[in-house]
């Protein structure tokens, strides 16, 4: 046996014990196994860290969502709001919340602002988004010289941030009033804290999926999203 077929069988080794712990719960755990670090190039790297980044403002967006519409917080007389949230992203990412069944992470987003659910608002939009976008990296949380993410996945999810940002400011019920309070109001001290997370979401996607284009030399397909139209583009 050579040494390239020896090398390819290490790699396969090392992949297969790291990945054991790779569908973290938060989408953005790692392991720090010397063996999994080594099977990993700088690429790879790069993915996690926007990936990490990604989790850690979606986390903030939910507690801020929560802060601003306390009464959604479906256990608000159990524990706090901060409490809340990191049992929440302590789950898997694609742990099934009751009421929250259905497949499509962008019909979650959907639901969470009809105005006839009666759910917790926050929490569906949140899981939602997190099942979406841990579906643009293939829901993998570690990657590694035999794995790789999709530039077209991260770009689309950076356009359904998008939907759902302008969704999540202008559903409304049959009075007028927001389903979901975020940025502030005319007549509030103006907090645009929400768009900048928001911001920064679409950033990281879309900064990782020029990256990735650059490094695989594939095209992106670029598109206009018509945010009236609220049709989210596939994963």
């Amino acid at each position: 046996m050579n040494r390239f077929s020896l090398l390819l069988i290490f790699l396969f080794i090392a992949t297969g014990c790291a990945m054991q712990g790779g569908h973290s719960g938060s989408g953005a755990q790692q392991s720090s196994s010397p063996l999994a670090r080594f099977a990993k190039s700088d690429i790879d790297e790069v993915i996690e860290i926007h990936q990490q980044r990604l989790m850690s403002d979606l986390k903030l967006m939910m507690y801020k969502l929560y802060l601003r519409n306390p009464s959604q917080r479906h256990d608000r007389d159990i524990r706090d709001t901060r409490e809340s949230v990191d049992r929440i992203f302590a789950k898997r990412f694609d742990h099934v919340f009751p009421g929250l069944e259905m497949a499509d992470p962008t019909d979650l987003i959907r639901l969470s602002l009809e105005p006839s659910y009666e759910g917790d608002r926050v929490l569906a939009f949140t899981v939602g988004l997190r099942r979406m976008l841990m579906a643009s990296y293939d829901n993998r949380t570690e990657f590694y010289y035999l794995t790789q993410a999709d530039e077209q996945k991260l770009y689309n999810s950076a356009r359904n941030i998008e939907i759902a940002a302008w969704l999540l400011a202008e559903r409304r019920d049959a009075d007028g009033r927001l389903l979901l309070l975020s940025d502030s109001l005319q007549d509030e001290q103006r907090n645009l804290s929400y768009q900048r997370l928001f911001g920064q979401m679409i950033a990281t996607q879309d900064n990782l999926a020029e990256i990735i284009s650059h490094k695989t030399g594939r095209l992106i397909k670029t598109v206009v999203v018509k945010t009236a139209t609220v049709m989210f583009l596939p994963i």
